[in-house]
């Protein structure tokens, strides 16, 4: 005898996704007169650590699209910084890792799967490093301008479309 599943009473409603989950740890840093300085030492690993097991849950397929997120606004805040001058050099770096992450958002709007594709994890992971040096040599408010930047681009519509 099979036994019959449970129905739902209510449409399963997924929860809306935070892009900027992990750096809302930055909020919430005590600003003052060391807004001009560098991130303290454990500050910065927190913050790494945040994208890179993001980018590592991405790579093993576990993934969700708000590990997509947080690697994504990482990529954003260091193409920022770059465009402020802060490794002005890796902007085309930066630009690349991003396409290979839309093309991975695309992909998951299919497949329902969010992963890299080979050059989009390649471009994504010499851009972290990149965003890892960066963050050693802004300050505090020039990493949180550029994060409120992003939040601006998103607002003002400023993000990735799919071609039509």
């Amino acid at each position: 005898m099979t036994k019959q599943k449970k129905q739902r009473k209510k449409a399963y409603r997924p929860k809306a996704v935070n892009p900027m989950a992990a750096f809302q740890a930055l909020d919430s840093i005590h600003v003052a007169a060391e807004d001009h300085r560098p991130l303290h030492e454990d500050d910065a690993t927190d913050l790494a650590l945040a994208y890179r097991l993001s980018l590592e849950t991405m790579v093993k397929g576990k993934s969700t699209e708000e590990d997509w997120s947080v690697v994504v606004c990482s990529l954003n805040i260091g193409l920022i910084l770059c465009e402020r001058g802060i490794g002005a050099e890796y902007e085309p770096l930066f630009v690349r890792a991003l396409d290979g992450a839309f093309r991975s958002r695309i992909r998951a709007g299919r497949t329902g799967t969010w992963r890299f594709d080979g050059d989009a994890l390649v471009a994504i992971r010499e851009a972290i490093d990149v965003h890892d040096e960066q963050v050693k040599i802004t300050t505090k408010e020039e990493i949180r301008t550029a994060l409120l930047e992003v939040h601006h681009r998103i607002k003002a519509g400023n993000v990735y479309r799919e071609a039509a």
